[in-house]
């Protein structure tokens, strides 16, 4: 299927996981169950290929993880992508930056949009995502999130291929 393609997400640590969701939490508490991804842990999509290039991307990710140490990032603020998806979103430093362009070669960027560091909260209707606002409003306030993997996925439907943790 040419629709499928492989992604490597920054991955959280156990911690992190939790504060997230707990947010979400109260969004189901709430009625908002969402049509995110479920059944992954939270993360950060670092970047998409095609699967022809699967053993690259997998090499490639091996290689960086083997020279990078687990990092703390601020999850700083909320932020939405139209009334569509709602997220946490990071305070850049250069740690997420030099990961995130050790994984995507400037070649396999796409132009059609640009990289945004972001954990996905909810992905529901619009009115739905408003709903959502106040309680994420009310359950958030910014914390140090740390990031000690990178995770190869192939979508859809989901399929595990890897983890590579970093150095502690």
């Amino acid at each position: 299927m040419e629709d499928k393609r492989i992604y490597l997400l920054a991955q959280f640590d156990e911690g992190t996981n939790k504060t997230l969701a707990e947010i979400y939490d109260k969004l189901v508490q709430a009625g908002l169950i969402g049509a995110q991804t479920k059944g992954i842990p939270y993360h950060f999509t670092l970047g998409s290929f095609d699967l022809d290039g699967e053993s690259q991307v997998l090499e490639r990710a091996q290689a960086v993880s083997h020279k990078t140490k687990a990092f703390d990032i601020s999850l700083s603020h909320i932020g939405l992508f139209g009334l569509g998806v709602l997220f946490l979103a990071p305070s850049m430093n250069s740690e997420l930056m030099n990961l995130h362009s050790d994984l995507v070669p400037d070649e396999e960027i796409c132009g059609c949009h640009q990289w945004v560091a972001h954990a996905t909260i909810l992905i529901d209707r619009p009115e739905n995502i408003q709903a959502a606002i106040p309680i994420v409003a009310q359950s958030f306030s910014p914390f140090a999130a740390r990031i000690i993997s990178i995770a190869a996925y192939e979508f859809f439907p989901q399929k595990f291929l890897a983890e590579y943790k970093f150095a502690h």
